[in-house]
């Protein structure tokens, strides 16, 4: 059974390449699409009746478009992952955001996709997969903020910089985490949001709102931060003055 594309962005020819590659071809164009489906989205319609939504921008809000495959009767799985040309050869990492566990085509689709059949994440409902990667892209962007390690003119890392920028990121993500638990009415003190979280990824079957807990969490930890900006002050050398 063919599956059907519908957008033009690149990581959806990327994911096109991938499948053809797999033995799982996606033809595009309108041809075999539902009338009901708004030509803006984009993502793959399986014939047997799912929509997989892709929105390489993460900008469309997704309860309408969870609504309106609720009113045809069809499930809508959301896909996000590191959109990368290499995946269309080495396959894709891979969230998913589903309200119950995907039927057999749609599993047959994110095998394809993945690396390796099975080498993809279930984060929870749909909304669960855009969290976990911006969480994920959080923790990427600060390690990319950090200094050279072999810095052509060696320099004294500027230290108090950069742990304000991680207390900043810290306090971006707090933010986030306690939105994405309020939003779906769970609790934020969770007792066993480190146990919960411990558990192995594929286990869980709310990945995300485990995720969310344990940061928001840590965030009671703030005492133990400060006492490390304390020492950090405590030992810094005077500035001269100017």
């Amino acid at each position: 059974m063919t599956h059907i594309a519908q957008g033009s962005a690149p990581q959806l020819h990327w994911l096109q390449q991938r499948l053809a590659s797999r033995g799982l071809p996606a033809s595009a164009g309108a041809s075999g699409l539902p009338s009901w489906l708004p030509r803006d989205w984009q993502g793959f319609y399986l014939p047997s009746g799912c929509w997989i939504n892709v929105d390489p921008l993460h900008q469309a809000s997704l309860p309408p478009r969870l609504r309106l495959c609720l009113e045809q009767g069809i499930p809508l799985l959301e896909l996000d992952g590191a959109w990368q040309a290499l995946g269309a050869d080495f396959g894709f990492m891979l969230l998913l955001g589903a309200e119950s566990a995907p039927p057999p085509d749609a599993l047959a689709l994110l095998d394809a996709l993945a690396p390796l059949p099975a080498a993809w994440l279930r984060c929870g409902p749909a909304g669960s997969a855009r969290y976990t990667r911006q969480v994920w892209e959080a923790l990427l962007f600060m390690l990319r903020r950090q200094p050279p390690p072999c810095p052509s003119t060696p320099t004294a890392p500027d230290w108090e910089t950069a742990l304000r920028e991680q207390w900043r990121l810290w306090e971006q993500l707090v933010r986030l985490s306690q939105r994405y638990l309020r939003e779906r009415k769970l609790p934020e003190d969770n007792p066993t949001a480190r146990r919960d979280f411990a558990e192995a990824p594929r286990q869980q079957e709310h990945y995300a709102a485990s995720l969310a807990g344990l940061i928001v969490q840590a965030d009671g930890c703030q005492q133990a931060w400060q006492q490390l900006w304390d020492d950090f002050a405590a030992q810094t050398p005077l500035r001269p003055k100017n």
